[in-house]
């Protein structure tokens, strides 16, 4: 299968405000079938308490959903980190967000509140009345967790630099295997009646879009194994899924995330934006 891809000029993409976010990467633009990637950062991980970027990040989050919704009527959002039995989201009355009052200023108000858990996924939701679906798995996203937790440990039986590789790999796999189950979840929910088409918005964080991009510039997903990772979670060679049925894919980055030279280096995405910029090769 012939695939069209490209890196995305500084211009943006069919009309979406570069004031929302910079498109980065796509593959057939102009099919009927979408999968939006959108880049985002996290909160603590310890105190789930902002960052110095995360309310403007997450308010990028929301424009962009909210323009996609409009605009190419996206209806299902698929969230890292989203269990459909552990997160509770919050019922317009408790937000006060009437579908199209929710100006920049009450936006980021809401962002700020760290007295209730409230980000972009879940105002979109309520907003803009998008179907939000699980896309993790839990055994996996449970063991990079465990995987986490072991950088702490004073277990000898495994180095530092052992235990650190074995998370990088775990959360590779991960995130490859999110993306793998996206056309299924996609298929599925439009079986059931709860969307129209076939689209999603799939957020997920920063430093695994490098891997993405380099996934669909090969049209595979191929993972190093570390030595320290369990045998059972190795992962072959394998096509993506979604470009094999013709899906189409975008890769957005939020503007506050794009603006920030620092991170997008940490991330590896300072030459992808770099070639954004000069067009690179159609």
């Amino acid at each position: 299968m012939q695939i069209a891809a490209s890196i995305e000029p500084r211009s943006g993409f069919s009309g979406i405000p570069l004031a929302f976010g910079q498109v980065i990467y796509r593959v057939n633009e102009n099919s009927l079938k979408q999968v939006y990637i959108i880049g985002i950062s996290h909160r603590s991980a310890e105190t789930g308490q902002n960052g110095s970027n995360t309310v403007k990040t997450q308010a990028d989050i929301f424009r962009i959903g909210e323009w996609l919704s409009h605009n190419r009527e996206l209806q299902l959002l698929l969230p890292e980190g989203y269990f459909t039995a552990k997160v509770n989201y919050c019922p317009p009355t408790v937000l006060g967000l009437p579908a199209g009052l929710l100006d920049n200023s009450l936006l980021e108000k809401k962002l700020a509140d760290e007295s209730r858990f409230v980000n972009a996924e879940m105002l979109l939701k309520e907003n803009c009345q998008i179907h939000v679906s699980q896309v993790e798995d839990r055994d996996l996203y449970d063991t990079v967790y465990s995987s986490l937790l072991s950088l702490q440990s004073t277990d000898t039986s495994q180095s530092p630099q052992e235990r650190l590789s074995r998370l990088q790999y775990l959360q590779e796999l991960r995130a490859a295997v999110l993306l793998q189950k996206i056309s299924e979840i996609i298929d599925r929910e439009l079986n059931s009646g709860e969307i129209k088409n076939r689209s999603a918005m799939f957020t997920i964080g920063l430093n695994h879009i490098q891997d993405f991009v380099r996934y669909f510039q090969s049209n595979k997903i191929q993972i190093e194994t570390p030595p320290s990772a369990p045998r059972q979670l190795a992962n072959s060679q394998s096509e993506v899924n979604f470009l094999k049925t013709g899906y189409g894919v975008t890769i957005i980055i939020p503007r506050t995330l794009a603006d920030d030279q620092k991170l997008l280096q940490l991330t590896n995405l300072d030459q992808i934006l770099l070639a954004s910029d000069n067009r690179g090769v159609n």
